[in-house]
């Protein structure tokens, strides 16, 4: 068995579920757990999310929801973009699965496969300007969706800057949705689902959370922006991933000697280095070389030489033996490294680190 894993904390997974719950008051939660739950596994974070109190799941594909269909998940589950036509056939054999559509196209498609009255979701673009349709057609699209026989009900929109507390431009998007969902009251189209807050919304925008949310990367206890880091830690958001490995080989170099490809560090002093069998095929970014570190006996050790596709190497004492553990991400004795430690000392942002995580890493729970 190869001596690199993540371990899933699904307690933690349980416990963040119930942070939010208490945020959210009576708005339903919807657990987001597309790209396999950010790298956790879709299957058992979805099953522990519903159980601590997520009564929706989120999904970017319609493989994902069949995923978790196959595994006997029963809750309803939202495929937060539009799928293309020929998906539509794929996805109405799928027992409580909603599209979303912001297209005549996709909303004519899902018509013409699914059975009468099937829910949907109408996602607007309120200023992500990613996907979505513009709110001045909701009320064409929410008219087009009920003259083919299907039942509109959720309206949503995607927030761009809502990690950023205080960002005015979150509030112009809400005040967007508001005037859209006016509108669509005013035709006799109102939806009885309405959401908008992802998780920084969800931590900073009460105003946002309507009948329901959207958490994502708060419910594996990592915070959404360094603007909101002490905010997730005041709460107790807990880390669900440990990512760990073990010293598998031990050697010196000596003053003068590089160390991994284009000898980027170079030894000052006799230096006795710990090779570990994990690298950026792993998901770890080959710059985290330079400011990166892993605990081993309980102390943060440097890396010395740039990542290297399966192996990484780093800095340790005479108190270090082969096999002995190694820590990427999680504790070990009285010392944690974070998600947003590392996505900080790489340039990136924590949804990155989770989500590059390699699949030839076994998950253990």
């Amino acid at each position: 068995m190869r001596p690199t894993w993540a371990e899933i904390d699904l307690a933690a997974v349980a416990h963040n579920v119930g942070v939010f719950k208490g945020i959210v008051g009576e708005s339903d939660l919807c657990a987001v757990v597309k790209a396999g739950a950010y790298g956790h596994g879709a299957v058992e974070v979805g099953r522990v999310a519903v159980e601590a109190g997520a009564t929706w799941l989120g999904v970017a594909l319609v493989d994902e929801a069949a995923e978790l269909r196959s595994c006997g998940i029963d809750v309803p589950v939202l495929v937060l973009s539009e799928p293309r036509p020929s998906e539509m056939a794929g996805l109405a054999e799928l027992a409580g699965v909603r599209p979303t559509v912001y297209s005549g196209a996709g909303i004519d498609a899902f018509a013409s496969v699914a059975p009468a009255g099937s829910p949907v979701h109408l996602k607007l673009d309120t200023g992500m300007n990613r996907v979505g349709a513009d709110p001045s057609v909701a009320v064409r699209l929410a008219k087009r969706i009920r003259g083919a026989s299907l039942t509109l009900e959720g309206l949503f929109t995607h927030f761009a800057s809502a990690d950023q507390p205080g960002d005015e431009f979150t509030g112009d998007q809400i005040a967007a949705l508001e005037q859209a969902l006016e509108d669509l009251s005013a035709a006799g189209l109102a939806p009885p689902v309405v959401h908008m807050a992802n998780t920084g919304a969800t931590l900073t925008r009460t105003d946002s959370h309507r009948s329901m949310v959207r958490v994502g990367i708060g419910l594996y206890g990592v915070e959404p922006s360094t603007a909101l880091r002490d905010r997730c830690g005041e709460l107790g958001l807990r880390q669900a991933v440990r990512l760990r490995s073990e010293v598998a080989h031990l050697h010196g170099v000596e003053t003068g000697e590089g160390v991994s490809y284009g000898r980027r560090w170079m030894a000052d002093r006799r230096t006795r280095l710990a090779t570990l069998p994990i690298g950026y095929a792993d998901g770890l970014t080959r710059a985290w070389w330079e400011h990166g570190a892993v605990l081993i006996g309980g102390r943060r050790r440097p890396i010395r030489g740039v990542v290297t596709m399966d192996q990484t190497v780093v800095e340790v004492d005479d108190g270090v033996a082969v096999g002995d553990e190694a820590v990427i991400l999680g504790g070990q004795g009285d010392d944690f490294l974070t998600v947003g430690e590392m996505a900080d000392a790489t340039g990136t942002i924590g949804y990155e680190v989770l989500a590059t995580i390699g699949s030839r890493v076994p998950r253990r729970y």
